[in-house]
């Protein structure tokens, strides 16, 4: 009996000598399988975002190799939106368990970035080989959230740009989309013009624009348009202007976008760049030569027309300054009126008598500049004396207190009529081309303006300021 005991006891001591040397990795060969779940219920890759690492735990440490299918599913298109690694094949990935290890993991990568609508990938724990079992979480997704919509922005290309009046290329001016467009896309743009200056006279554009607008259309899958401004050579001094362009519309999903003004500024080209000589310097060059003589390659006046049409052709002009009035005969006839405020490069013109007074001949009208219009200027108040010495020709005058010999009624402005004061008389010429060629001669005593002209008679230039009762 004793031995028997003893013998019993022995069993138990050994046993239990077993179980205490016994590892953490031994007890787990005492344990049917491993179970297999997802850590995460649900991922979301953002647009931006590359990729996700999406993990499995083990509830215990693997005994052995092994292998887990992740089933894949949903609206997310493989090779289009996503792609996996390690790759899918059948919409089934394989993934490799390790001996000794709690966890293992596979990457989903981000393919589309652009999506508009959000989409999922359904994943799904299935066959696990001997060794492993499934556990509690076996399903799990993947959300690839939609870019969020920042609209079809339309922008000028750049703010600014400059050129010159004389440059006949002009400025192309340039819109941008932020992506492209459908077609029947279009836009508006409003043109902000400064006071004084005038579509087709100072700039013009392509497209034309219609009420001040210019409709701008965009091809199909375009992402930018433009439009040109040309600045017009109009010898007009106004100095440098900016003309502003704003975009006011956009269809076809586009938005107007931040930099929606483009200011133009036309740089002028008129100005002068050489000497300008008074007309008194002019008139003074008669005394330092005879008969025909020339002007030099350039030579600059500035003056104000004072003639209205009375004069002996349309070719024909009366020009004055702060110190002397002169005629100015074009080689073609004048495009100038009366109270234009110009300059005039003479070169190569022609000093000379015209129907007895001291003329420039021949001039051109190349390179003239024009300052502005309907300047008056103020007569100058004489003698009758003082008008026949000559000392005032080309200049605007003002005789007073005169009257017209044989006015009766009858007898118009047309051809030489004399006026008297006192014992001094002198000739009123008026041409055919004067607008009051055939008023009557007005009777009584009066006052008459005019410039002292042709034969160094006194030619009115406008009626209703020239004949003064």
């Amino acid at each position: 009996m004793k031995t028997q005991n003893f013998i019993r006891l022995l069993h138990y001591f050994l046993f239990s000598l077993i179980l205490l040397n016994c590892s953490e990795d031994e007890e787990n060969y005492l344990v049917d399988s491993s179970k297999i779940s997802f850590a995460n219920p649900a991922y979301t890759i953002e647009p931006g975002m590359s990729s996700t690492t999406i993990h499995l735990k083990l509830n215990t440490k693997a005994i052995t190799n092994g292998i887990i299918t992740v089933e894949l599913s949903g609206s997310a298109l493989y090779n289009t939106d996503y792609t996996t690694i390690p790759q899918a094949i059948n919409n089934k990935i394989d993934i490799k368990i390790l001996p000794k290890t709690k966890d293992t993991s596979f990457v989903v990568h981000r393919s589309n970035q652009n999506l508009t609508t959000e989409k999922k990938i359904n994943l799904k724990l299935k066959n696990p080989t001997t060794g492993f079992s499934l556990g509690n979480n076996i399903a799990s997704e993947v959300k690839l959230t939609a870019q969020i919509p920042t609209g079809n922005k339309l922008n000028f290309d750049t703010a600014a740009g400059t050129v010159s009046e004389g440059n006949s290329t002009g400025i192309v001016i340039g819109l941008n989309t932020t992506n492209t467009v459908s077609n029947g896309s279009h836009a508006r743009v409003k043109l902000i013009v400064p006071e004084g200056i005038v579509y087709g006279t100072h700039f013009k554009t392509e497209p034309v624009p219609v009420l001040n607008e210019i409709s701008l259309e965009f091809n199909q899958n375009a992402q930018s348009t433009s439009f040109k401004i040309t600045p017009i050579n109009d010898n007009l001094v106004l100095g440098d202007y900016s003309i502003e362009f704003e975009i006011i519309e956009a269809t076809g999903g586009l938005e107007i976008g931040a930099n929606k003004v483009f200011t133009a500024t036309i740089l002028e080209n008129d100005n002068a760049t050489g000497v300008i000589n008074t007309i008194a310097q002019l008139r003074s060059k008669f005394n330092e030569n005879q008969n025909n003589w020339y002007l030099p390659a350039e030579y600059l006046i500035e003056g104000v027309i004072t003639s209205n049409g009375n004069t002996a052709d349309n070719n024909s002009v009366y020009i004055q300054d702060a110190t002397a009035g002169i005629l100015i005969r074009f080689n073609t006839p004048s495009i100038f009126h009366l109270g234009d405020k110009i300059r005039l490069n003479l070169a190569n013109a022609t000093g000379t008598y015209i129907n007895g007074q001291k003329a420039i001949n021949q001039v051109s009208l190349n390179g003239f500049a024009k300052y502005s219009e309907n300047i008056f200027v103020e007569a100058e108040t004489i003698t009758m004396a003082q008008f026949r010495s000559g000392n005032y020709e080309g200049k605007k005058v003002e005789i007073e207190n005169v009257y017209f010999l044989n006015a009766d009624n009858k007898e118009t402005f047309y051809g030489q009529k004399i006026i008297r004061h006192g014992a001094d008389m002198a000739a009123v010429i008026t041409y055919a081309t004067a607008y009051f060629s055939n008023f009557l001669v007005p009777q009584g005593t009066l006052s008459i303006t005019g410039i002292a002209g042709d034969w160094g008679a006194l030619m009115p230039q406008k009626y209703s300021h020239d004949i003064n009762y």
